[in-house]
């Protein structure tokens, strides 16, 4: 997160990070509530059923995945609801909150994330999935591992 915020502050012209108070206070808002809680939820599902898989370390653990889907219910709704009737999470545009959020959802399919009941969650990853700047950056997805 302070990276993203230092990278922004460095370019001029930028428009991810507001520069009036109340918008970057906005924004932060979203970035630190990503960090402590939406990322920690997804993370434990995505070392559990992509990492894992893709490394070879054996099979998901059933109590990690179930903590990992507990949290992200926990989680989810939160976000679902705020993008009730909004296009983007911050200031009415695209902003480094919307970019922090959906880098923790990058791996939300073969994380098999839970997100089947949250409709404007999904449809704004999509927005953000369907960013030229996304799309250009998005890492290919590697073979999963070899199993001995």
């Amino acid at each position: 997160m302070v990276d993203l915020t230092y990278l922004a502050e460095k370019t001029p012209g930028q428009t991810l990070l507001p520069t009036d108070p109340q918008g970057r206070a906005d924004v932060n808002r979203w970035l630190f509530w990503c960090s402590a809680h939406m990322a920690p939820a997804n993370t434990v599902l995505v070392q559990e059923n992509f990492v894992k898989q893709r490394t070879g370390r054996g099979p998901p653990d059933p109590a990690e995945v179930a903590r990992g889907e507990a949290l992200v219910a926990q989680t989810a709704p939160v976000l679902d609801s705020h993008l009730a009737g909004r296009t983007w999470v911050a200031q009415e545009r695209l902003t480094l909150a919307d970019l922090s959020l959906a880098a923790s959802f990058a791996l939300a399919g073969p994380a098999r994330l839970p997100l089947e009941g949250y409709a404007n969650l999904r449809a704004w990853l999509g927005r953000v999935q369907e960013l030229d700047a996304w799309q250009r950056t998005a890492p290919p997805m590697p073979p999963p591992a070899a199993r001995s």
